[in-house]
């Protein structure tokens, strides 16, 4: 029997990973080239659907390794996984990166000793503590049910967060001192009151910073988006008089949504930029009207490549999304 070069290897671990990726869960990836050594080989683009496939903004980020005989120690004390020998320096020098990803790290596995056209493989979350084997600290330990496959489409998909679906709403309740307040008189502005509101929060990083999310951007881009030609004035109007919800909401909800589907952008040098929509939603009582639901809109732009990471969040819009029903 011939012996595979390492080069060879890999490539047949890195073609049984993008094989299961784009023809199987009809999703994207981007390799990355092998002279990146920050033990990243690729990103998973996520995708819903099967006819015309919905990117959902979803980016799992992959090591692969392949060599049954290379990698693979089985030990007799973990009988329900695979072993998968990295070393201990090569976990100590990568992990570090490996937790600071922007999305899910996961280790796949391509055992290619028996197939090595149709090889088998495993995957493991390597943000897991228990993905570690606590007696080996070079070693990666892989439930051997944790199969790579058409069928395991959807753990990713719960690996890149929730989605709307069984989230009950946050309440938010406001005072006087929240709101965007308009001056009356022969000299009241509306839009000047809004836009000086909108001014305090940009310069507020506190007010600006989600619990969840961390630091989003109050700028140009969601007022230009607010107070574009092609809006109707009532709807300007509506959502100048919700940006001190907006704000609340801001630095108070901790449910993030995902809205809407996501656009790629895929660069000749790897780079990958992806841009999306979140939101936030609660129930808000006011000081001077019944509840309601509202939504905070933010867009989401991420720069993911081998050797630079990057995310950018706006603040782009607030509505409401159907009033309180009066109580008695």
């Amino acid at each position: 029997m011939s012996i595979k070069s390492n080069r060879t290897t890999e490539r047949i671990g890195i073609n049984a990973v993008s094989k299961i990726v784009e023809c199987n869960w009809e999703s994207g990836w981007q390799e990355y080239s092998a002279h990146n050594d920050d033990a990243v080989d690729g990103i998973i683009l996520m995708r819903r659907g099967t006819k015309e496939p919905i990117d959902t903004g979803g980016v799992v980020y992959v090591q692969v390794k392949c060599g049954g005989n290379g990698y693979r120690r089985d030990q007799k004390q973990y009988p329900n996984h695979i072993g998968i020998q990295l070393g201990k320096k090569y976990i100590e020098k990568h992990r570090p990166r490996w937790m600071k990803t922007l999305g899910p790290m996961i280790l796949i596995f391509v055992d290619d000793t028996i197939d090595s056209n149709t090889p088998s493989a495993w995957w493991a979350n390597l943000r897991d503590e228990e993905s570690y084997s606590p007696t080996n600290q070079g070693m990666i330990l892989i439930p051997k049910a944790q199969r790579f496959a058409h069928h395991s489409k959807g753990d990713f998909h719960k690996l890149c967060g929730p989605t709307t679906r069984d989230r009950q709403l946050e309440e938010i309740k406001l005072s006087r001192n929240d709101l965007v307040l308009p001056r009356l008189g022969k000299d009241e502005s509306l839009r000047n009151d809004a836009w000086n509101f909108y001014k305090n929060w940009r310069d507020d990083p506190k007010a600006r910073s989600n619990p969840v999310l961390g630091e989003i951007l109050v700028n140009r881009v969601g007022w230009k988006h607010i107070t574009r030609k092609s809006r109707l004035p009532e709807r300007i109007i509506q959502s100048w008089l919700l940006l001190g919800a907006a704000k609340v909401m801001t630095y108070t909800c901790k449910k993030i949504f995902n809205l809407g589907h996501a656009r790629y952008i895929i660069f000749p040098d790897g780079n990958v930029n992806i841009v999306d929509y979140l939101g936030f939603r609660a129930t808000v009582s006011f000081p001077h009207r019944h509840h309601s639901v509202l939504q905070v809109i933010l867009r989401r732009s991420r720069l993911i490549g081998p050797q630079y990471e990057g995310t950018k969040i706006w603040f782009y819009s607030v509505y409401e999304m159907r009033r309180g029903i009066m109580q008695n």
